[in-house]
């Protein structure tokens, strides 16, 4: 009876005496006390996010979390830690100088309520580059009119654990083509129609380019060529709106435009 109670009492203290660590994000999983995992990658100059959930599996919460500082690379910056209404979230920057290697973050969770419960894992991060893919594409025909919309197709795929910012401009001018700033989820993909609308006729090759706002750099570009038939109207009325933009061998041909725009009804 004896033996029985005192195992009774070691069931019940060995329960308090550890405690589940449950990651939300960039994983899911759960974790015994003293684990290693892999949440994925980042490249330099990115900030991500190490989620917890706050229930220990027992009948208190976790209220702190803790990034041991010995286990931190010294260059990289803790952003924030706070307490949400169910999980416990740490906000961590990648510098732009940081070295590609594999790095391990100590987490430790805490409650306040048992002081005495401590659980901790290692978190491991890979820091390299080539984690955004972009694709272009044309969806529109060959040969457009002035002023119909001519159509692309950015694919822009992030297979990295933070956000991606990236800036979308062209050799274009402005109100051809308006700079874009696209945000990329974590694991994500996004597909965005691109459009350009031009305003004189004639042939033109311009660039796209897409600049990595975290990275400071640009990490894409695309060549392509517009030909623009001109409308009737706008055929007889571009000298007055300014010459097209393809050869000076059509300045003849745009003089005698001028003339018939001034005499014929548009």
């Amino acid at each position: 009876m004896k033996n029985t109670f005192m195992l009774l009492l070691l069931l019940i203290f060995a329960g308090f005496a550890s405690a589940q660590v449950n990651m939300l994000y960039p994983v899911d999983a759960s974790l015994a006390s003293g684990a290693t995992v892999q949440v994925g990658s980042v490249f330099p100059g990115q900030e991500f996010e190490l989620i917890f959930s706050d229930n220990s599996g027992n009948s208190f919460e976790w209220d702190t979390l803790e990034i041991d500082k010995s286990s931190f690379p010294s260059s990289w910056s803790i952003l924030g830690i706070e307490r949400t209404a169910s999980s416990l979230v740490a906000r961590i920057k990648v510098p732009r100088a940081a070295q590609l290697n594999v790095y391990n973050i100590n987490v430790s969770l805490s409650s306040s309520s048992e002081p005495s419960i401590v659980e901790s894992i290692n978190a491991r991060v890979v820091v390299k580059e080539g984690l955004l893919a972009v694709t272009f594409a044309r969806k529109s025909e060959d040969v457009s009119v002035v002023g119909q919309d001519i159509e692309y197709t950015l694919t822009l795929s992030n297979s990295s654990i933070g956000n991606h910012s990236v800036v979308v401009s062209s050799t274009l001018p402005s109100n051809w083509f308006s700079d874009k700033e696209i945000l990329v989820k974590p694991n994500s993909v996004e597909e965005i129609t691109l459009k350009v609308n031009p305003k004189i006729y004639g042939q033109r090759a311009f660039v796209f380019t897409v600049a990595s706002v975290e990275k400071n750099l640009v990490v894409s570009t695309f060549n392509s060529d517009l030909k623009v038939r001109p409308t009737l109207k706008g055929k007889f009325a571009a000298p007055l709106s300014g010459m097209p933009f393809f050869s000076f061998a059509l300045i003849p041909f745009g003089l005698v435009n001028s003339y018939l725009s001034l005499v014929l009804p548009a």
